[in-house]
């Protein structure tokens, strides 16, 4: 199917939600090369390599997940937002999950806002550091669940989920270069809430720099 053929991305996630025949194999079609991409940079993020064979249980585990419970996730989708956004959100879930039937993450990671030790953290210096960088994660989950729903993706993005600003555009389907205004902005109206945050996110984006 050529790109100008391509139905509108809100009215084939209507299509697969209703159940038609066909929509499903175009969606994964159409959307599968994204979850793939999504699923390996999450990975890496969190692990530090992307196996194949996790990547594709991450992908495996997305679409079954937007088939459970006669496709809720699917009829639940508001198509003020882009389905890579929908996706994105689904995809991490995913990888959280498959990382935790392989111990490789604390099981409170996602609800906790926990983060693994760091290797030789063992003075009472480092544990200290752990243990306000654990402190911070939490407060940026509690406060970014009072954000708009962008400053929400922006933040999480950028700063939980640790991608680059091609990645955050790509995801959110804006311009790269315009990631970075935008999330001075986010960060503004964060700050505006939570004024220690300020220097965590700072530190977060110079050690990525």
């Amino acid at each position: 199917m050529k790109r100008d053929d391509l139905r509108p991305e809100a009215e084939l996630v209507a299509a697969c939600a209703a159940g038609e025949r066909g929509a499903w194999e175009e969606f994964v079609d159409r959307f599968g090369p994204l979850l793939t991409a999504l699923a390996r940079r999450m990975l890496a993020r969190r692990t530090g390599r992307a196996k194949d064979s996790d990547v594709d249980d991450v992908v495996a585990d997305v679409f079954l997940a937007l088939l459970r419970r006669d496709r809720i996730l699917l009829k639940r989708y508001d198509s003020k937002y882009r389905v890579s956004t929908y996706l994105g959100v689904i995809c991490r879930t995913e990888v959280l999950r498959l990382l935790r039937r392989g111990n490789r993450l604390p099981h409170d990671l996602e609800d906790a806002g926990r983060v693994p030790q760091r290797p030789g953290a063992q003075t009472p210096a480092d544990n200290l550091l752990e243990e306000e960088r654990v402190a911070a994660v939490q407060s940026l989950r509690t406060a970014l669940a009072q954000l708009a729903e962008r400053d929400r993706l922006l933040l999480t993005l950028r700063y939980l989920d640790g991608l680059d600003y091609r990645a955050i555009g790509a995801t959110l389907g804006v311009n790269p270069e315009s990631v970075g205004q935008f999330l001075h902005r986010a960060k503004a109206r964060l700050a505006k809430q939570v004024p220690h945050l300020e220097r965590y996110l700072q530190e977060v984006a110079d050690g990525d720099s």
